[in-house]
């Protein structure tokens, strides 16, 4: 009988052993993704910073205003050239009075043309 628990408690201990094994290189398995995960975040958040640099450097307004003049021929505008909107004429004129050549209104040519009176 002592002979059977003294077997019994050698393959618990054995598989016990297996067990903490197991578990042990399984966490330090986890230990070294997360340390991997860590460092490509690190790495992502790094070439988030130097994009974010490059975007600065290619929305500078005077690189843009400079690469305008280089390419386009564009340079900035002369503040006498600037107009009033009190000084703009009205371009749009009411939808239901078009006016036509001769002077009368577009429904009224209309019905000209297809030989009715207005």
């Amino acid at each position: 009988m002592i002979r059977a628990l003294n077997v019994l408690a050698f393959i618990v201990a054995s598989v016990l052993a297996v067990a903490l094994y197991i578990a042990k290189t399984e966490a330090q398995e986890a230990r070294d993704r997360l340390a991997e995960m860590r460092s490509d975040l690190a790495e992502e958040r790094r070439q988030i910073n130097v994009l974010r640099v490059d975007i600065a450097h290619l929305e500078d307004p005077d690189r843009l205003r400079a690469l305008a003049r280089q390419y386009l021929g564009f340079e900035p505008l002369d503040p006498s050239r600037e107009v009033a909107m009190s000084d703009l004429p009205l371009l749009i004129e009411p939808a239901n009075r078009t006016v036509s050549v001769a002077g009368q209104s577009a429904d009224e040519a209309n019905i000209r043309q297809a030989g009715g009176r207005p």
